[in-house]
């Protein structure tokens, strides 16, 4: 089963989840924006693009030349170089993106939220081994009951919602069978992704 636990640590890592939450916010909740659906893949694809291939290719270039151990980063002083680096990138992406026409406010809030997941995970990790892929996953499960209660009638959140469910379970299972992290560990992070995603769009939206 460990490559099983490995794929799903790899796939659904916490990069990918600024990709999820806007692909569930644009095309999941009706009203979240005025985009084309040509528009709206473009924003998708530009988010993949900055929060996600750009941080995944340098932290593989990181351990081609041996600044980390390995990608699963298990020793957590192999966290500190990458993390540094993605907090950094996603403060000037956020700075960049933030202020575009387009991103309107539901957008904004997700993004800062998103942001500050980032930025308290890989500053706690200098501290403890908090699960920063926990804390991904519960952020976009966070932000999908967030949003059907902000858009109650005008989304389409139930397979989002299932789908996120399921993921939290998939990752809490492979973090621990590949003894990445220990249960208060996995648990820390998914609360403070959870209160920070579902508590920004909740109170501030």
């Amino acid at each position: 089963m460990t490559a099983p636990a490995k794929l799903i640590s790899y796939v659904f890592q916490p990069l990918l989840m600024p990709s999820l939450v806007f692909f569930t916010l644009l095309f999941h909740v009706g009203n979240s924006s005025n985009l084309t659906e040509n528009s709206k893949w473009t924003v998708v694809g530009l988010i993949f693009f900055t929060t996600c291939l750009v941080p995944m290719i340098t932290v593989i270039m990181f351990r081609l030349t041996k600044v980390i151990h390995d990608l699963q980063m298990k020793e957590r002083k192999d966290r500190f170089i990458p993390f540094i680096f993605i907090t950094i990138f996603y403060l000037v992406v956020a700075y960049l993106i933030l202020g575009q026409d387009w991103m309107n406010t539901t957008m904004q809030l997700a993004f800062k939220a998103m942001t500050a997941v980032v930025v308290l995970t890989n500053f706690i990790t200098f501290f403890w081994k908090i699960s920063a892929h926990a804390a991904g996953v519960a952020g976009w499960l966070g932000f999908i009951i967030a949003f059907s209660v902000k858009y109650p009638g005008t989304s389409t959140l139930f397979v989002p919602l299932l789908l996120a469910i399921v993921v939290n379970g998939l990752v809490f299972w492979s973090r621990l069978y590949l003894h990445a992290h220990k249960p208060a560990e996995l648990w820390a992070g998914a609360l403070l992704g959870f209160s920070v995603c579902y508590g920004a769009i909740s109170f501030f939206l």
